[in-house]
């Protein structure tokens, strides 16, 4: 049985408590039909004229339990499928030369990728159409702020990786699966989806794909042997934790993860001052007494434990790019920094948390900041060093 992935699950519950009326507004089946636009504008496949076209259909919908008329129509293009949502029947209209080059297996597969979108869309009432229709108007908004399309962007991988499932829950097959994906993308007749695997191992996915609305096609492979073997593959959506690239999620992971190492530092022997302690207050939104930190093992060169957002499945530790180190850096140096009185205490101490933590980089960008000498600079660095030991 086909579920939304986490990553759709997550968003959805984010959506629903930030952006309820919006959601609340777009929520609903399609509406009416659009009949006179396709019979205009394409040609309608008949069952009697193209029989293996409809039997692959009734195949598919079996397979995925939608349980409705479907239609199918052709239209002039590149070779392409797409799935059109509309009261009633289920329409899905293929472009170009697509239908030559499938047999029956492959056409299963493409009608089950199509028919997969009808069934994400038609699930929990509509509550995940409702957001797809709210992150597309966002998308063509220039007022958007950039964490709603980098969400959509992710929300788009996240939905055609749900309808592979679809492609592969229709046909059953995931050998068939890969060689209709590879027919469409390439327009070859003949495919090996056993090289294409081998293609896809040279390669470490787990960095998240690059797409723009599809994922690139060997990591769709990629996803799909991984989903039936049961290991995760939503990392191909979400990628390491990129301050500079956030979605709606990331920026909530990002705010909590400022806010428990700011909490962190100004409880680090010789920064516990009430100046530091009140700038890392400013962390919490809205700024708010110090808590006690919730964890004081952080490590930041490795991947970190990341807490599901609004209820959603606990999601794998993300790596951290170095960007956004760099800025764990500048948070930390500027609460070392914040009370004067700290001296040097307050350096030495924001080292040995840069040493403790896995940051790297902070000896270097606290010297470039603060324009330490060569000797100064030996001098912290002994004292955070023996400090450690």
């Amino acid at each position: 049985m086909l579920s939304p992935l986490g990553y759709h699950r997550a968003v959805l519950a984010y959506v629903r408590r930030v952006d309820e009326r919006a959601w609340t507004a777009l929520r609903g089946g399609p509406a009416g039909r659009l009949d006179d636009v396709l019979l205009r504008n394409a040609y309608r496949l008949e069952e009697a004229v193209h029989p293996e076209v409809h039997q692959a259909g009734r195949r598919a919908a079996e397979a995925l339990g939608v349980d409705t008329e479907l239609e199918f129509y052709q239209v002039n293009g590149q070779p392409n499928a797409h799935y059109v949502h509309q009261a009633g029947t289920a329409v899905v209209v293929f472009e170009g030369s697509l239908l030559e080059s499938l047999d029956q297996d492959d056409l299963t597969a493409v009608v089950g990728h199509e028919l997969a979108h009808r069934v994400l869309w038609n699930a929990d009432d509509g509550a995940y159409l409702a957001v797809d229709r709210l992150l597309d108007a966002a998308a063509g908004d220039a007022r958007t702020p950039p964490q709603y399309l980098e969400t959509h962007r992710r929300w788009s991988l996240a939905t055609e990786l749900f309808a592979d499932r679809g492609a592969l829950t229709a046909c059953g097959d995931l050998s068939v699966t890969i060689r209709a994906l590879l027919k469409l993308q390439t327009g070859l007749s003949t495919a090996d989806p056993e090289a294409y695997l081998r293609q896809a191992d040279e390669l470490d996915l787990s960095t998240g794909s690059r797409g723009t609305s599809h994922p690139e096609g060997v990591a769709r492979a990629w996803a799909l042997k991984n989903w039936l073997s049961g290991e995760d593959m939503e990392s191909l959506i979400t990628g390491p934790l990129d301050i500079d690239a956030p979605d709606l999620l990331d920026a909530v992971l990002l705010r909590d993860l400022s806010r428990e190492f700011a909490a962190s530092i100004a409880h680090a022997e010789g920064l516990r001052t009430d100046a530091v302690a009140t700038f890392a207050a400013g962390f919490s939104d809205p700024p708010g007494p110090l808590g006690v930190p919730a964890s004081a093992g952080l490590r930041f060169d490795e991947p970190v434990a990341v807490r599901p957002i609004d209820g959603a499945p606990p999601p794998r530790p993300r790596p951290l790019v170095d960007a956004t180190k760099r800025y764990l850096c500048y948070l930390l140096l500027d609460l070392a920094t914040a009370d004067p009185d700290t001296g040097d205490a307050g350096l030495i101490a924001s080292m040995v948390i840069a040493r403790r933590t896995g940051l790297t980089a902070y000896d270097d960008l606290a010297d470039d900041e603060l324009g330490w000498s060569d000797k100064r600079r030996a001098k912290l660095a002994k004292a955070a060093d023996e400090a450690i030991a």
